[in-house]
Parts: C-alpha cells; sequence; structure tokens
C-alpha cells in the first residue's frame, strides 16, 4: 500500500507539472477530455507498474542499456504527442470512433501488461537477467505471446498519442517501440535459449510480441 501511494504520488507530481506547462503554452488543451483520459490512464498505469529508476543504468551486461533505451522512447514518444497537440492549436478534438479505439486500446495494454507482469511475478526484472530458481512460464498471456507486457506497452503508449491525434508521434512511437521492443527481445532470448533448453520448443509455437508474428 505504501509502494502504490508513492508511485501515485510520483506520478499524480508528474502530470502536474506537465499541465502547468501545457496549460502556459496552450490553456484550451486543459478543457479536453482526451487529455484528461491519458492523465488517468498514466496514473493507473504508474501505479500497476514495477518501480524503477528512470537514470538508472543497466545492472548486468546482459541488458545492453536496452531498459533505458525502452524508457527514453517512451517519455520522448509523451512528450511529442503533447508537443504536438500543442502545436495545432485545435479547438476541441472529436469524441469519435478515434478516441474509442485509442481509450480500449490503452486500457486493453494496460490490462495486458498488468497481467503479464502479475503472471510472471517475482520473475519480472528490469534489465535482461534469469534470476536462480526461473522456469519457463507458459500460462496466462505467455500462452500465446513470449513478451506480452511490451505488447501491452505498445498497445497503451501507441494509443496515448492517437488519443490526442498526435499522429506524428503516433508514428514515431510505433516505430522507436517497437525497434526498443525487439532489439531488447534479442538480447533477452539469446539468454533464455542459453539457459532453458526447452526455449526453443516454446518460442516456435508462439509470438514474440503477438501471436505467431515473430
Amino acid at each position: 500500500m505504501r509502494e502504490s501511494m508513492r508511485k501515485l504520488i510520483q506520478a499524480a507530481l508528474a502530470w502536474s507539472v506537465v499541465c502547468l506547462v501545457l496549460g502556459f503554452v496552450w490553456a484550451p488543451a486543459l478543457r479536453m477530455p482526451q487529455l484528461w483520459a491519458l492523465v488517468g490512464i498514466s496514473v493507473f498505469a504508474n501505479i500497476l507498474q514495477p518501480a524503477y529508476s528512470f537514470f538508472e543504468g543497466q545492472r548486468v551486461p546482459e541488458d545492453r542499456w536496452t531498459a533505458r533505451q525502452i524508457v527514453w522512447t517512451v517519455y520522448l514518444s509523451q512528450i511529442a504527442a503533447l508537443s504536438e497537440l500543442a502545436l495545432r492549436q485545435r479547438a476541441s478534438l472529436p469524441i469519435d470512433w478515434v478516441f474509442g479505439a485509442s481509450l480500449l486500446a490503452m486500457v486493453s495494454g494496460l490490462v495486458l501488461r498488468t497481467w503479464a507482469v502479475r503472471t510472471l511475478r517475482d520473475y519480472f526484472t528490469w534489465n535482461v537477467e534469469v534470476q536462480a530458481g526461473q522456469h519457463i512460464i507458459q500460462t496466462g498471456p505467455y500462452r500465446f505471446v513470449r513478451h506480452p507486457s511490451y505488447t501491452g506497452a505498445l498497445l497503451m503508449f501507441v494509443g496515448g498519442c492517437v488519443l490526442l491525434n498526435s499522429w506524428i508521434a503516433a508514428a514515431f512511437a510505433a516505430v522507436g517501440l517497437t525497434a526498443a521492443f525487439v532489439r531488447r527481445i534479442r538480447h533477452e532470448e539469446r539468454l533464455l535459449n542459453s539457459t532453458f533448453p526447452e526455449y526453443a520448443e516454446y518460442a516456435s509455437r508462439t509470438g514474440s510480441l503477438w501471436p505467431r508474428l515473430f
């Protein structure tokens, strides 16, 4: 409970600063329901997200700085989305199918990522590493996808850009985050293949980010 409260306060303070800056640059943005939907989902996601240090380096050599690459790509894509919203200065954003689809993508991504993290429990780590006693989890979302937490993050953060109709930022998020996750997956699976003989068989019948596509 104390950790959840700390993460709630952390997210609330961060978004307070963002909204103050956005209000100074272009105040009408603060009246958009899309912005507050993004804030609400982001705060909730931060509470459910395992704790991490923004400026922390790699803990193990196998990580190859992939964790930091992902975090910085996420933050840059969201800053780009808010900047694009402010620069375009549209009077309002429509409550249409784009709003519904992007909101659904964000909520689905949050549910999927949370499910994946809870399924792995203590085996979910910030860096690429194998822990003592670890084994290959093949239950929950891992029955179909080997890295569902990354899939969930993609849906959340690309969906957040689309929610604001920030199309340039959405393209950057889709390409940049996919590249970051694929790079991490390459290092992660190299380690898993060398540690667990059964991993190759598991990988042969499951998808990497999407079911049977990678």
